[in-house]
């Protein structure tokens, strides 16, 4: 849909990332002025995501027909190419991803944002390790114009199955996406695959995936069981949020000693875990979704062959389930439609191409126009003198309503009329133009209140303020950065005259702080606060230092921890007894 640049922004000299969008490829003018709106409206939105997890969107502008959005540039690689790789991430760096991409979703979901999106070309790596969600917002924006030409939103394979049947989604829906890619970063295979779209979404609506551990003999059934609930059919029966389908998947993995990801495709070489009897039924019942077996041979068949066969032992086993057959009958009945159209159409052109003998009616209009199409073989030899005679006929049958040679004589007499109803207008014509000349305003004045107050505010890069404060500005798009030690910083863009003025609200600066103990179920304590939670857990702190205290029995071992904004910590306790 457009090109991203790699750009320094001349004011300050910092590295940003220009993404150009091609609004002319929309060849209705209606609906290329929807989009171009809602791309406003959405790269806005997505402004209030202020979060190390997510990248920022600093301006927005649109000139000939391309959009351009300015954002926070990334110095790595997307998820995508390092899973390309034949040597995927250490176990420790894929966790991390998963956890700071769950927490960054679960951020958007509470300021009431759903990505609809999330796959490995949108997660990006920073060289420094941090992981950062891209196209907020602006994912929604590309599935709209797919959807113009007719094409599902989201991409395919990591769609939830509300996405599929076009019911309202949730955060859930993001997290159902986020399971789709752990499958594959861990197995090595998405865990529906199809070589045809209807069958894939099919599938996503209604089969469930091989059980990885299938795939990859080192994951356990504790890792088949978290999977299962993230790629719930029902959003319902999925996690609470994003962070606890990935504390559930990480207390999972660690009772899977020795467990390893898989790059892509390394499944297919690995041999089938279980007996021969476990080997056909795994073949019979999930060749279709994984191809990370080999294919069964074909059963010799107790009837002549027919299409139905092919698809005989999945209708057997899908049988209480009616929408395969309806699926199955659909598609068949659209191409016979097909068919029948293009014979139809076949058959005009043929009748078109012959003689208007059998298209000769009693009319007399139709007999004056066309001569008797019967004489026409016998003159076709005197050709030359054919032509002659034939312009005229043509040229009198769009004259032949002489009627219209009559009727000029009475617009002829209201004509003097007309003229002088229409002479006032060149007086009206020019009234309008008085309010043109109108002085449009130059400037205006804009308020901007923070919470908490006292926080430095910076205009266009160089003009500033502490909040509460009010500035002038001159007429057009301007944009802000309103920053406070210990909150992240806020970006804000803004139109003058029309916005007067705003209210931001800063949000804390946080952390992650992952610490497990061994042996499990220790009591934690927070700068002398004692938490609810035990060993292992997740924690969200605010930057700054804090002092931990892990406790178990009357044996206690405590640290501190610096915390900054966006950081994943982990830390692991040995408790025993001396």
């Amino acid at each position: 849909m457009g090109i991203v640049y790699k750009a320094q922004d001349p004011a300050i000299g910092r590295t940003i990332a220009i993404k150009s969008i091609r609004l002319l490829d929309l060849n209705d003018e209606a609906e290329r002025e929807r989009l171009r709106e809602r791309l406003f409206r959405e790269a806005q939105s997505a402004g209030i995501l202020s979060h190390p997890g997510i990248v920022t969107i600093y301006d927005i502008a649109e000139e000939d027909g391309m959009a351009y959005i300015f954002m926070e540039f990334v110095n790595g690689p997307p998820l995508e190419k390092m899973l390309r790789h034949e040597q995927t991430p250490d176990k420790e760096t894929l966790l991390s991803i998963f956890r700071q991409t769950a927490a960054a979703l679960d951020y958007a979901h509470k300021k009431g944002i759903i990505h609809r999106d999330i796959k490995p070309a949108n997660i990006m790596i920073h060289e420094d390790g941090t992981a950062k969600i891209t196209d907020f917002g602006v994912a929604k924006i590309a599935s709209q114009q797919m959807t113009v030409a007719g094409t599902m939103m989201g991409t395919p394979s990591y769609m939830p199955p509300e996405q599929v049947q076009g019911t309202p989604v949730t955060g859930r829906a993001d997290q159902f996406s986020l399971a789709v890619i752990v499958y594959e970063v861990l197995t090595g295979e998405k865990p529906f695959l199809a070589e045809y779209l209807p069958t894939l979404l099919y599938k996503i609506v209604r089969e469930d995936p091989v059980p990885p551990q299938r795939l990859n003999p080192t994951l356990g059934t504790q890792v088949e069981g978290v999977l299962r609930r993230g790629l719930a059919k029902k959003a319902e029966d999925r996690y609470e949020t994003c962070t606890d389908f990935v504390n559930a998947l990480a207390g999972a993995l660690n009772t899977a000693k020795g467990w390893n990801p898989l790059p892509r495709g390394a499944s297919q070489n690995m041999p089938t875990v279980g007996s021969q009897e476990g080997l056909a039924e795994t073949v019979d019942d999930r060749t279709m979704v994984t191809g990370g077996v080999p294919p069964r041979p074909p059963l010799p068949p107790p009837h002549p062959p027919s299409a139905d066969l092919t698809i005989e032992p999945i209708a057997r086993r899908l049988e209480p389930v009616e929408p395969s057959h309806a699926l199955r009958n659909l598609l068949l009945s659209a191409a016979a439609v097909a068919l029948v159209l293009v014979g139809g159409f076949l058959t005009l052109q043929r009748f078109s191409a012959t003689p208007k003998v059998a298209s000769s009616q009693p009319t007399e209009q139709v007999a004056q126009d066309n001569p008797p199409p019967q004489a026409q073989p016998q003159q076709s030899p005197p050709q030359p003198s054919a032509p002659p005679s034939q312009p005229p006929a043509s040229v009198r049958a769009p004259v032949a309503p002489k009627p219209a040679a009559e009727t000029p004589e009475p617009p002829k007499q209201t004509a003097p009329e007309v003229e002088a109803k229409t002479a006032p207008e060149p007086v009206r014509v020019s009234r309008p133009a008085e309010p043109v000349t109108a002085p449009i305003p130059t400037e205006g004045t804009f308020q901007l209140t923070t919470t908490p107050p006292k926080a430095e505010a910076v205009f266009d890069y160089n003009q500033k303020c502490t909040t509460p404060c009010t500035v002038t500005l001159l007429a057009g798009r301007h944009t802000f950065v309103v920053r406070s030690q210990g909150y992240r910083d806020a970006h804000k863009i803004i139109e003058i005259p029309q916005d007067t003025g705003l209210i931001v609200d800063l949000e804390r600066a946080t952390g992650l702080l992952t610490l497990t103990s061994q042996p499990p179920g220790c009591t934690i304590a927070i700068d002398g606060q004692e938490q609810t939670q035990k060993t292992p857990a997740t924690m969200t702190l605010l930057a700054g230092i804090h002092k931990i205290r892990v406790q178990r029995g009357d044996v206690t071992q405590e640290f501190t921890v610096n915390v900054t904004d966006g950081a994943i910590l982990t830390r692991s306790v040995e408790l025993s007894r001396q």
